[in-house]
């Protein structure tokens, strides 16, 4: 609602990542109540995570982890010099940043560097590297690692593009559709190689057991792969909306 040189917020957002360790926040907030589902909603920034009437409540995953969190806006008085972009138009802006967040360049990067680690360990241990040796493990480790390549060269294909000042679109929606899929088969994948030691999750934040856990919410946040296929059908390749 827009009060004078001031938008006060009032409702709740649940999965807001790092809100607990952040000095500020952005929010798309309606303030059009009347407008399309599209419409009416602007990008505010709001400059001190402690500006009164906002709370924050920590959310902790099945994996034991904190990193996201519920916030809470109750009468919390934002400058209208804050916005970005035109009122009302906030949505667009918003699909632009999901255009880089779902680039993920360093998906790539991070998916090799979980598979190498996989391997060392498979090696270093004689008894999982007979287990794997034997079975169609290793056949899913090396797709794995067929697949992370591939990851890598969509982010490069991402990287020209903005090297180019141009804003990826439908390939990062490719690029993310395919990394956050990719990262639960690697989960999955280390999870068969290592066996029950998958299970010794506690004292290691980068136990494959964690990350089997971890990456179960992959294929939602930053939209999720219905979205992205969604956006490869119309904007990548001009299809009918269905």
């Amino acid at each position: 609602m827009r009060d004078g040189d001031d938008f006060v917020l009032n409702g709740q957002k649940i999965w807001t990542s790092g809100a607990h360790t952040a000095d500020a926040l952005f929010a798309l907030v309606r303030t059009d109540p009347q407008a399309p589902k599209h419409r009416g909603i602007s990008f505010l920034l709001i400059d001190d995570i402690k500006t009164p009437g906002i709370t924050i409540r920590p959310l902790t995953d099945m994996g034991g982890r904190h990193y996201f969190n519920e916030v809470f806006f109750q009468d919390v008085r934002v400058p209208a010099r804050n916005l970005v972009g035109e009122e009302n138009r906030g949505w667009y802006v918003g699909m632009t940043l999901l255009d880089f967040e779902r680039s993920n360049i360093g998906g790539a990067v991070g998916a090799r560097r979980k598979l190498h680690e996989l391997i060392d360990v498979v090696r270093a241990n004689p008894v999982l590297r007979e287990r794997v040796n034997n079975s169609s493990v290793r056949q899913e480790i090396a797709q794995r690692f067929i697949e992370t390549e591939v990851m890598y060269q969509f982010s490069l294909r991402v990287i020209s593009m903005q090297n180019r000042g141009q804003v990826p679109n439908d390939e990062a929606s490719t690029s993310k559709l395919y990394n956050s899929e990719l990262s639960q088969r690697l989960a999955q994948t280390a999870m068969q190689a290592v066996g029950m030691l998958g299970n010794l999750i506690e004292g290691s934040d980068e136990s494959f057991g964690r990350s089997y856990i971890g990456v179960v919410p992959a294929t939602i946040r930053g939209g999720t792969s219905e979205d992205q296929r969604n956006v490869i059908a119309t904007r990548g390749l001009g299809l009918p909306r269905g």
